[in-house]
Formats: C-alpha cells, sequence, structure tokens
C-alpha cells in the first residue's frame, strides 16, 4: 500500500488539474475544476484526522475518470 499525505495528493489533484484545458468545453473544465477542488480540500480533512497525516491506499493513483460507453458511441457517429 502506498501513504498518501495531503501533499502528495495535492500534486496528484493538481495534474488533473493541468489537464483541464483539454476538455471539450469550458463549462466541462469548470465543473471538473470543481470537483477537484472538492477533493483537495477534502484530502486536508481526511488526513488532518490521521494520526500520522498520511492515508494507506492500495493504489498509486489518487483521482481516476473514464469515459461512459454512451459518449464514445456518440462521438464515433459524429466523426
Amino acid at each position: 500500500p502506498i501513504r498518501y499525505d495531503h501533499a502528495t495528493m495535492v500534486r496528484q489533484i493538481n495534474v488533473g488539474r493541468s489537464k483541464l484545458k483539454l476538455f471539450p468545453s469550458e463549462g466541462m473544465a469548470e465543473e471538473m475544476g470543481k470537483v477537484l477542488d472538492e477533493l483537495e480540500k477534502e484530502s486536508l480533512e481526511v488526513t488532518s484526522r490521521q494520526e500520522s497525516g498520511r492515508v494507506t491506499l492500495g493504489f498509486d493513483y489518487v483521482v481516476v475518470a473514464e469515459k461512459p460507453k454512451d459518449i464514445i458511441t456518440r462521438m464515433k457517429s459524429i466523426l
């Protein structure tokens, strides 16, 4: 397992933020930015409650995003 502190989580969240410019619309990017802001706040709250200041996860990533299959199908039909 990997032990994440708040700073490590923020670095991962910032990777997500760096990809916002790649979103297909400004509105979608803004909404995802809000989600990432909330994740940053939540990570501070969670790590602050831990004696070590870290949380243990069995994964080497903090944020994952997936496109639903129906979006991919719709995009293919447009192209």
